[in-house]
């Protein structure tokens, strides 16, 4: 069983190529839509009185527990264009709207939850959360930029109290202050967190611990559509299969980085949701079993 939480959003998303607007997004809606295929999600968050009855039927249907999400106000909306490769993104229009003023609370009998997403939101909204669960098994975290740039002290709060801390790695280098991956990893390290999950996009990611590096490469693709919320859905991936695996040796590390890169791989396939809505069990597991063929583990 997990929790989640972070921003649920409405994403107009623009490339060269195609526009969609005011899908469902976000990094707790693309996170518990991807965990969802290993483990039960209770969803920790905020939409506004406008958020569609669609949007949440979607998150329904897929079996996530709504019981923890508030409406007020209105719904936090990003507007973006993406240059044409597809990675590069410039930021048109951001409102938090509702998640800025929001005080997550989790439902007494959740407390007791053992595994934990926080999703890239305020950094005081992802210690409220841990304040409210009791000796979480695992407890996973993001970031970006913004909060290591201008929220500093609650950021650095939050890595030491979490299990695994991802990172890009540009946010890696920004917030150690190091060119170097590796140095930028034992600074982080040395924050708290027993791991360090760097993204490194199309170039896969690298796991660290005190004693292990663990390089992964990407699931490489022909087609991107939209590489909105692929980070989200690499750790729905890899903390659904920890949950469902109910531990954290090497290999579950291995298979869960693996899971996490074939989970994001079907989400950039199309605008926001839609690839993830069509996905199913079978069709993951083949594209798992062909990643550790590609991989040789």
């Amino acid at each position: 069983m997990i929790i989640s939480t972070g921003s649920i959003a409405l994403d107009t998303t623009r490339t060269p190529f195609q526009t969609i607007e005011r899908a469902l997004g976000g990094a707790a809606s693309f996170f518990s839509y991807c965990a969802t295929y290993f483990s039960p999600v209770r969803l920790v968050g905020v939409v506004g009185e406008d958020f569609p009855a669609e949007h949440w039927k979607l998150l329904q249907d897929k079996g996530i527990d709504l019981a923890g999400v508030k409406k007020e106000g209105r719904t936090m909306f990003c507007d973006w264009n993406y240059h044409h490769d597809l990675h590069t993104r410039e930021y048109n229009k951001l409102e938090l709207n509702s998640l800025a003023s929001f005080k997550p609370t989790v439902p007494m009998n959740w407390t007791k939850t053992p595994y934990v997403y926080l999703g890239t939101t305020l950094p005081e909204q992802q210690l409220s959360i841990l304040k409210q669960v009791r000796n979480p098994s695992f407890t996973l975290m993001d970031t970006i930029e913004y909060y290591i740039d201008h929220d500093r002290k609650n950021l650095d709060e939050v890595i030491a109290k979490v299990d695994c801390v991802l990172l890009n790695d540009v946010e890696a280098r920004k917030y150690a202050n190091s060119a170097n991956l590796i140095k930028a990893a034992k600074y982080v390290l040395d924050k708290g967190p027993k791991m360090v999950l760097i993204k490194k996009g199309e170039n896969g990611c690298i796991l660290f611990t005190a004693n292990t590096i663990l390089p992964s490469a990407a699931f490489p693709l022909e087609t991107i559509i939209d590489p909105t919320g692929a980070g989200d859905s690499f750790a729905g991936g890899f903390l659904g299969h920890i949950a469902r695996k109910g531990s954290r040796d090497v290999q579950t590390l291995k298979e869960a980085m693996a899971y996490g890169h074939v989970m994001g791989s079907f989400a950039v396939e199309d605008f926001g949701l839609r690839r993830l809505q069509t996905l199913t069990p079978g069709q993951l597991q083949s594209r798992y079993n062909l990643y550790k063929q590609m991989v040789c583990f």
